[in-house]
């Protein structure tokens, strides 16, 4: 059905689009944070891929290591009560524009994420216009 799928998401706090078109990774505009690991701040962009874990950072990021993740525009560190099933670090939540939400593991290195749409239907329609699919 299709290749990639690209997701729109904004911070939960302010509502404001994470999403940077300046930047690619995987051919698609990033997911862009505020990163701190340890006494390092830095700035990271994520892939909007879904499944996909490929990102750049200009701190180190070592595996196994928590990381706080803050919204640039806000500056509120996005981070949930739910521990991740894998490693039971803290996970991070960003806001699908489609409704919804997307979470990732804040331990570098650990793969765990997971979408909940709000209405399925609604989410499914949204992306079969966006991609073109089923007209």
């Amino acid at each position: 059905m299709f290749d990639s799928i690209s997701l729109k998401v904004k911070c939960p706090v302010c509502s404001e689009s994470l999403i940077e078109n300046d930047n690619l990774i995987d051919h698609k505009p990033v997911i862009n944070l505020n990163i701190e690991i340890g006494n390092r701040k830095g700035t990271i962009n994520l892939s909007s891929i879904y499944g996909s874990y490929n990102y750049t950072c200009d701190i180190d990021t070592p595996n196994g290591e928590l990381a706080n993740f803050f919204c640039p525009h806000c500056k509120t560190q996005l981070v949930e009560q739910t521990k991740c099933k894998l490693c039971d670090a803290p996970l991070v939540p960003f806001h699908l524009d489609m409704g919804g939400k997307v979470s990732i593991c804040s331990r570098s290195g650990c793969e765990n994420h997971f979408v909940e749409f709000e209405d399925l239907s609604l989410a499914l329609k949204k992306l079969y216009q966006e991609y073109g699919y089923g007209e």
